[in-house]
């Protein structure tokens, strides 16, 4: 197998659209994201006003620190059904997939990475803006939809 031999990669690539794949780079991210911690580490604040409108500062702290999958515990089926979803041809390709399947898979994914955590927190922004390529590849689907030619009634 040479440098330049990238059958895998070639036939992984095959018959899949571009929607299908960004979907599938956002699940990827997604799951991805569930090994970053998500942490509230107690340093965020809240600026309060007394009565006599004197300045005081309370500071709240939830306690939550651990990785994605223990605060998704979702996360594990809808990872695993939509991957099996996604990656095979039978079920992409099904009329009722391509009709709603993108839109309940970027649903999915924001259900995978929700609760959010704060955002300075590397896995809940990674876990967002996979929400945002899943939205991308849902509306890129559907507009590819509209934008394909109907076919013609059989003869």
């Amino acid at each position: 197998m040479g440098l330049g031999d990238y059958t895998v990669i070639n036939e992984f690539l095959r018959d899949k659209s571009l929607p299908r794949l960004i979907m599938i780079g956002a699940l990827l991210l997604n799951f991805v994201s569930q090994f970053f911690n998500y942490y509230d580490d107690g340093t965020t604040g809240y600026l309060t006003f007394g009565p006599n409108f004197g300045d005081s500062t309370g500071y709240y702290n939830f306690g939550l620190y651990g990785i994605g999958w223990a605060f998704h515990p979702q996360a594990y089926v809808i990872i695993v059904v939509l991957a099996f979803a996604l990656l095979r041809d039978d079920i992409a390709l099904h009329p009722l997939f391509m009709k709603f399947g993108y839109w309940v898979s970027f649903l999915l994914i924001g259900w995978a990475a929700s609760p959010g955590a704060p955002m300075r927190a590397e896995g809940a922004a990674a876990g967002w803006v996979a929400v945002l390529i899943a939205l991308g590849a849902a509306l890129l689907h559907q507009f590819s939809k509209k934008a394909a030619p109907a076919k013609a009634p059989p003869q």
